[in-house]
Order: C-alpha cells, then structure tokens, then sequence
C-alpha cells in the first residue's frame, strides 16, 4: 500500500503544528503570569494592612524623634562645653593662671637632634 501526501497537506500539517506549540506555550505563559498576579495581590493586600497599621503611629514616632534629637543636642552641648574648659587652659595657659611643664619623656635628648635620621639640613641654594 502505498501512501502520499500532497503539498498542501503537508503545509496543512506544518501550520497546525506551529499553531499548538504556540497554543501550549501561550498557555504556559498565561498560567505563570495568572500565578504573579495573584502573588502581587496577596503583596499589595498585606503592605495596605501594614500601612493602615503605621499612619496613625506616625505622628507618636515623630514625637519620639523630635525628643530624642533634642536630648542629644543637649547632650553634646553639655558635652562640648565640659571638654571646652580644659582645652583651653591647656592651649592658652594664661586664662587659668598656670603654665604647664613639658614632661622630660615629651623632650628630645639634647645633643642627639643632628644624629636624628628625621633630621635633614634644608640647601639654601637650589
């Protein structure tokens, strides 16, 4: 027995071929873009939850912001203030009447500044 196709049910064939592969893959593609929808969904339903719980804490929060800043102002104020007050009497000895003494381990040893290797004359003439 012998058996042949024509041309045009070849083509027939083709064309319903290519017309379910892209029917299967138009079909996978829905059901995974159907699947982030519902995703997205369940997304935007829980941040809309969240949101309705943190609007009316809003103001409480910045409350609590607007203390915490003011305590740490004051708190560098009365810092800076405590560190300003011997600062200066160690920089300007004569506001508080003493003048400090350079420790002896502060000093160089006398005689031993041109031995120095930090020690380099400076040419005059270049």
């Amino acid at each position: 027995m012998e058996g042949y196709i024509t041309y045009s049910q070849l083509g027939l064939l083709l064309m319903f071929l290519i017309v379910a592969a892209v029917g299967g893959y138009a079909i996978l593609t829905m059901r995974n873009v159907n699947a982030a929808v519902k995703d997205i969904g369940i997304i935007l339903k829980e941040n809309q939850e969240a949101l309705g719980r943190a609007i009316p804490n809003i103001a409480i929060a910045s409350e609590n912001v607007a203390a915490i800043t003011h305590d740490l102002r004051t708190g560098f104020s009365e810092t800076s203030k405590a560190m300003e007050t011997p600062t200066r009497s160690l920089r300007m000895p004569w506001l508080s009447g003493k003048r400090p003494k350079p420790s002896p381990d502060s000093l160089p040893p006398a005689g031993n500044l041109k031995r120095s290797p930090l020690f380099r004359p400076i040419p005059l003439n270049r």
